[in-house]
């Protein structure tokens, strides 16, 4: 591949620093003499790795923090804004079935524990947020890690430390949350013990890196307990995995697993009994699977919300997320025009993308300028029967990245992943893939990872 245009080479002059810097003219890759360090990142983030690390001025790092809680406080309140309180209500619009609003609903809990990470694409404008996982069923926990990796490079880190670079650590801002949890609930929040519990039938594929984070935990004072729900008890008013008393429970099961069938429903409900009577708080609470659900996105762009907004509410939308639609027959109304919304998705196919309402790893995911036209007629006839959006097509900013051999640098596209815990920026990782297959970026694609530093504030 030819090298990058000099246009491309740079999104920011931080970036652009660096690639005219020693460090920017090689491959950079994780080394240490410690081969368990390197065994355990390379497990976590498949084991591909981009060429260098990706860089945001400080400026950037204050805006995305806003951005993001800017965000989530609308998708917070979208049940008061647009259903008058009734939180069910919200949960049958997002598509949630009886039985799984009953269960996310329950207990009656306050907001939920701000614990997140946002997809993002990075165009030419700015920063634009394609979909938001809300839950701490969350990956890329280990990705600080690799920060330290990378620093082992001489070149690297003398680039680090004539700019003042540092990276947020996830793993400590999770720790700060699970403790402050543990102080609500009326429990040490110095060393709380916190289970990272899975649903049984699938923590054989979790295990390993949940045993990898509950590692990283321990740095932190957090005594990490990883398990599944099988193995939870109810001993002496106290929820009790193997013996061994938890004061939090951090949530890898998901909804869609505690309702899908009848027998998993009862357990799901014995459950989350147990953790009601005992006090036993879940960080992060079921009920935050409706706000991530990409329909509740949708609804921020809809005219019935966006009538609720106060100014900078309505830019930070228009700004921020890409125009979004749950995707059905009949009429939209689209940038205050009313249209028949499968007719104007068919018109405008290049600049559009069908994705599950629910969904990980991009599958399922149509772009339309990758297929032709008939193609994306029959995509958007079977979407317009199931739970899909239609969403902008955002195309991120190429960046140069050097090169694995003589070529010199090549072109690539990424996702950042940004992680929000509590109010706090914590930290981004990144998958990237050539511009020339970068439709999808996800590790499901065979994408690269990679972490980000940053300047101006730890």
């Amino acid at each position: 591949m030819t090298a990058a245009p000099p246009t491309l080479l740079a999104r920011n002059a931080l970036t652009e620093r660096y690639l005219g810097s020693p460090a920017g003219t090689a491959a950079v890759w994780p080394d240490s003499p410690d081969p368990a360090r390197l065994e355990a990142v390379h497990g976590a983030l498949e084991d591909r790795f981009l060429t260098r690390p990706a860089f945001l001025e400080a400026v950037e790092v204050e805006r995305l923090e806003s951005d993001l809680n800017g965000v989530l406080d609308l998708l917070f309140s979208l049940p008061d804004r647009l259903f008058d309180g009734d939180a069910h209500a919200f949960a049958a619009a997002v598509g949630l079935r009886p039985e799984q609003a009953r269960i996310a609903l329950r207990p009656p809990v306050p907001e939920p524990a701000r614990i997140g990470r946002a997809d993002l694409y990075h165009d030419a404008t700015g920063f634009r947020l394609l979909e938001f996982n809300i839950s701490s069923a969350l990956g890329g926990f280990d990705t600080p890690e690799l920060n330290r990796l990378l620093l082992e490079d001489e070149r690297l880190a003398g680039f680090a430390a004539r700019e003042d670079l540092r990276f947020p650590d996830a793993v400590g801002a999770l720790a700060d949350l699970l403790r402050a949890t543990a102080r609500n609930a009326g429990c040490d929040g110095d060393t709380p013990t916190v289970a990272l519990m899975d649903w049984w039938p699938g923590y054989r594929k979790t295990e390993p890196k949940i045993r990898a984070l509950a590692a990283l935990l321990e740095r932190y004072g957090v005594e990490a307990v990883p398990c599944h729900t099988g193995q939870v008890r109810e001993s002496g008013g106290r929820i009790t995995v193997d013996g061994r008393a938890v004061d939090v429970v951090h949530r890898y099961f998901t909804l869609g697993e505690l309702t899908a069938d009848a027998a998993s429903l009862a357990r799901a409900e014995e459950l989350l009994d147990a953790f009601a009577r005992c006090g036993t708080p879940v960080v992060s609470p079921l009920r935050t699977s409706m706000h991530g659900n990409k329909r509740a996105l949708a609804m921020l762009w809809e005219e019935r919300c966006r009538s609720t907004y106060e100014p900078a509410e309505k830019a930070l939308v228009e700004r921020f997320l890409p125009w979004t639609h749950e995707l059905g027959d009949g009429p939209a109304e689209v940038r205050g025009e009313e249209v028949d919304l499968l007719a104007y998705c068919a018109r405008h196919r290049e600049d559009l993308v069908i994705k599950p309402s629910h969904g990980l790893g991009g599958v399922g995911t149509v772009l339309g300028r990758s297929v032709g036209e008939q193609e994306w007629a029959d995509a958007l006839d079977q979407a317009a029967r199931g739970r899909y959006i239609v969403q902008e097509l955002v195309t991120p900013y190429p960046e140069a990245f050097p090169g694995r051999s003589a070529d010199g640098p090549s072109s690539w596209a990424l996702n950042w992943g940004a992680f929000l815990i509590g109010r706090r920026y914590a930290g981004a990782f990144l998958r990237g893939l050539p511009t020339d297959r970068a439709d999808v970026i996800s590790y499901d694609n065979k994408a690269y990872a990679g972490c980000v530093f940053q300047a101006g504030r730890p």
